[in-house]
C-alpha cells in the first residue's frame, strides 16, 4: 500500500522540479506519443506555478477527456473560459466532457448554435447513449455533409456494427481511415468490426495498434487481450490484462477477461478471486455469472453456483452452457429432478450433445427415472444432427471467411470423437492459419498429414503453414509433393510458386 501512494508523490516532486518550460515541452512530447497520464502529470506542476496559464489549461483540458475524466476535464474547462481567449472548439469540449459524466442535456445545451462535424458527432452520441438509434443515424449524416472527421466516421461505423450492417460499417470505417489511419477510434472500430467477422489476426493488428500508439488506451488493450483470448494465447493475454489493471483494476471488461483467463487455464480459485469483489457491478445475464457460476460449482459451493446460473437459465433456456452447469450443481447439491428439468429444453434437441445427455443420464439414474436407460443409449449413440449441424457450420463460416466461427465449429467436431478425419483437422489447420495462430494450425496440419500423407489438399495446407512459419526447407519439400499429387492445381501452383522464390 505504501509503494502505490509514494510513487506519484515521487513522480509529482521530479516533475515540480522542472521550470514550467520544461514541463510544458515534457507534457507536449508526451500528448504527442499519447501518453496521456505522464502529459497530465507534467501540465500539473505546470500549473501549480502557472495557474492561467492558458496554452497549458487547452492542453490540460484536451488531456482528461483523452483519458475519458469528464469531471476534471470540466473543471479544467472552466478555468479556461475564464482566462479568456477561449479555443474555437470550447463548446465542442464541453460537451464532450459533459457526455463522459453522462450529462447528455447539459452537453447538447452546450452545442445549441454550432453548426460544426464535431457538434453533430457529439449530438448522435447523446442520441447513442439514449437508444435513439435513428437520431444518432440523421446527426452522423449531417455531420458528414458538413465535412465529417475521423471520430464521427469511426462513431457511425459502430452504429452500423450495432444495427448489423457490416457493409456500411465497412464503408464508414474506410472513411475514417482515409482522414484518421491511426486515430483510436479508427484503431478500436476495425478491430471490433474484424472480430465480428472472425478476422482475428486482422482484429489482433488493430487492437495491437491501437494498444502500442495510445498506451493508456483501457479499450484497446482489453481489446487486444480479447482477441488472445479467443486464439487461446492465454500468457499473452494475462501480460496484456496486467497493463490493463494497472489503469482500471476493477473495470468490468478487465475482470471478466482476467476471469476468463483463469477459466481457461481452470484456475477455479482465481476465478472467484477475480470475480467476488465485483460481483454486485455486473448484471444478471452478463456472461461473467456464467465463469462465476462455474467456478463455484467446482469449488463445491453449489447453492451459490445455482444462484449465478438460475437467472441466465430461465431468460435463455436454450444457453446450453447455463444450463449443464446449474444442472450439474443441482445434481451435486442432491436435486436429480431439478437437474432433469433443467436440461430438458437443451437435451430435447436432435442437435444435443453427449455433454448434456450424458448428465442428463446421470441425473434419471440418480432420480430413479424410468427413462434413464433410454437417457443412457441416446448419450452413447453417436450424435449424428449435432456433427451434421457443427459441420455445415464450419463449412459455412469457412466459406464466408468467418474464421472465429469455423474454428469454434471444428472445436465441436473435433470434441464430438470426429479428431481422426484429416479433411476436418486440414480444415481446422487452415482456419487457424487465417488468424495467425501458427503454433495451432502446425499441430492440426501434422495431425492431418499424419493420416492422410498422400492427400494433395492436406499437403498443400501443410506446406502452406510451413511456408508462413519460416520453414522454407519443409514448405518446398510439401508443397513439391503436393503439385505432383494435383497437376494443373491453380492454388498448389501459386503456393509452389511463391515458396519457389524465397531463399532456404
Amino acid at each position: 500500500m505504501k509503494r502505490a501512494i509514494i510513487l506519484p508523490v515521487l513522480l509529482a516532486l521530479a516533475a515540480c522540479s522542472d521550470s514550467p518550460e520544461e514541463s510544458l515541452a515534457k507534457a507536449q512530447q508526451a500528448f504527442a506519443r499519447h501518453d496521456y497520464p505522464a502529459a497530465r502529470l507534467h501540465l500539473e506542476a505546470l500549473l501549480a506555478q502557472r495557474p492561467d496559464d492558458s496554452g497549458a489549461l487547452l492542453l490540460q483540458a484536451r488531456t482528461l477527456l483523452s483519458l475519458g475524466d469528464g469531471h476534471a476535464a470540466q473543471a479544467v474547462l472552466d478555468r479556461l473560459g475564464a482566462a479568456g481567449n477561449p479555443p474555437a472548439d470550447l463548446a465542442e469540449m464541453r460537451a464532450e466532457a459533459a457526455l463522459l459524466r453522462g450529462a447528455g442535456d447539459a452537453a447538447l445545451r452546450e452545442l445549441e448554435g454550432r453548426q460544426t462535424p464535431e457538434a453533430e458527432r457529439l449530438r448522435g452520441m447523446v442520441a447513442l447513449a439514449g437508444g435513439k438509434l435513428a437520431d444518432a443515424a440523421a446527426h452522423f449524416d449531417k455531420g458528414e455533409k458538413l465535412g465529417g472527421n475521423g471520430r464521427l466516421f469511426a462513431d457511425y461505423a459502430r452504429l452500423a456494427l450495432v444495427t448489423g450492417d457490416t457493409d456500411k460499417a465497412d464503408e464508414l470505417l474506410a472513411k475514417a481511415r482515409k482522414i484518421a489511419p491511426d486515430g483510436i477510434d479508427t484503431l478500436l472500430v476495425g478491430g471490433e468490426l474484424a472480430v465480428r467477422r472472425g478476422d482475428l489476426k486482422t482484429a489482433l493488428d488493430a487492437f495491437g495498434r491501437a494498444a502500442d500508439l495510445y498506451p493508456a488506451s483501457l479499450p484497446a488493450l482489453t481489446g487486444k487481450a480479447a482477441v488472445l483470448g479467443d486464439l487461446g494465447r492465454t500468457k499473452d493475454m494475462r501480460a496484456v490484462l496486467d497493463k490493463a489493471a494497472a489503469f482500471a483494476p476493477r473495470d468490468p471488461a478487465v475482470v471478466y477477461l482476467r476471469a476468463k483467463a483463469a477459466a481457461d487455464a481452470k484456475d477455479w480459485a482465481a476465478v472467484r478471486a477475480a470475480i467476488q469483489p465485483e460481483e454486485a457491478s455486473f448484471p444478471a445475464l452478463h456472461p461473467v455469472r456464467i465463469l462465476y457460476a462455474e467456478a463455484l460449482l467446482r469449488l463445491s459451493q453449489h447453492e451459490l453456483a445455482i444462484a449465478q446460473a438460475q437467472p441466465i437459465v430461465r431468460a435463455q433456456p436454450g444457453n446450453t452452457l447455463a444450463a449443464r452447469v446449474m444442472a450439474e450443481a443441482q445434481l451435486a447439491a442432491g436435486d436429480a429432478r431439478a437437474a432433469m428439468a433443467t436440461l430438458g429444453p437443451v437435451t430435447t434437441r436432435p442437435e444435443a450433445r453427449h455433454e448434456e445427455l450424458a448428465l442428463m443420464a446421470k441425473a434419471a439414474k440418480a432420480a430413479g427415472s424410468p427413462d434413464a436407460g433410454a437417457w443412457q443409449r441416446r448419450a452413447e449413440s453417436p450424435a449424428l444432427p449435432a456433427l451434421a449441424s457443427d459441420l455445415g457450420a464450419a463449412n459455412g463460416a469457412i466459406g464466408r471467411k468467418d474464421w472465429a466461427a469455423a474454428i469454434a465449429a471444428y472445436d465441436r467436431v473435433l470434441a464430438s470423437g470426429a479428431g481422426e478425419n484429416p479433411l476436418v483437422l486440414n480444415n481446422m489447420a487452415y482456419a487457424q492459419l487465417m488468424v495467425g495462430n501458427l503454433p495451432r494450425a502446425r499441430e492440426m496440419a501434422d495431425r492431418a498429414l499424419r493420416l492422410a500423407p498422400d492427400n494433395a489438399s492436406v499437403l498443400d495446407t501443410a506446406g502452406w503453414i510451413s511456408f508462413k512459419s519460416g520453414d522454407m526447407a519443409n514448405a518446398k519439400r510439401l508443397l513439391r509433393m503436393a503439385a505432383q499429387k494435383a497437376p494443373g492445381n491453380a492454388t498448389i501452383d501459386r503456393d509452389l510458386t511463391e515458396a519457389e522464390r524465397a531463399p532456404g
